[in-house]
């Protein structure tokens, strides 16, 4: 299982996720353009010393990540989902792709022929941070596949 970030505006989610990946072992997956300087102080502070210990891609656009990986189970973090992630097996994904924070995935990546999952939140909210997000669907997926 491997996070992807799309487009992602917020140096502190990135940083926040790259000690995720250090700390899971999950690697992640960031395409750009980013909405910040990938070597701001914020990235820095908010991944701590993680950053060697985390398995980071980096990909120029969506498609050079999409042709890569087009072919694998790919599932799509949306407040759209139809799926809730605790009732989905999450072990049958390659990919959990995260959209970037202000919009979300756009509808031409949501049209692709993907599982749309969602996690659940009352009805009065509008989306979770980002980094929540990767957190709370990491989590559940080593949840659901812990082995003593």
């Amino acid at each position: 299982m491997e996070i992807v970030l799309y487009k992602p505006e917020i140096a502190g989610n990135v940083g926040s996720c790259i000690r995720l990946s250090a700390n899971t072992g999950l690697p992640l997956n960031l395409i750009k353009p980013f909405g910040f300087n990938f070597q701001e102080n914020k990235i820095r502070r908010a991944g701590l010393d993680y950053h060697d210990l985390a398995s980071v891609s980096i990909f120029q656009n969506w498609n050079i990540f999409y042709e890569q990986n087009k072919n694998n189970n790919i599932a799509m973090l949306s407040t759209k989902g139809s799926k809730n992630i605790w009732d989905t097996n999450l072990k049958n994904y390659d990919f959990f792709i995260f959209g970037p924070e202000s919009v979300g995935l756009p509808e031409e990546i949501l049209n692709l022929n993907h599982d749309m999952l969602a996690i659940p939140m009352n009805d009065s909210s509008r989306s979770i941070n980002l980094a929540n997000s990767v957190s709370i669907v990491s989590y559940e997926f080593l949840r659901q596949n812990y082995k003593k």
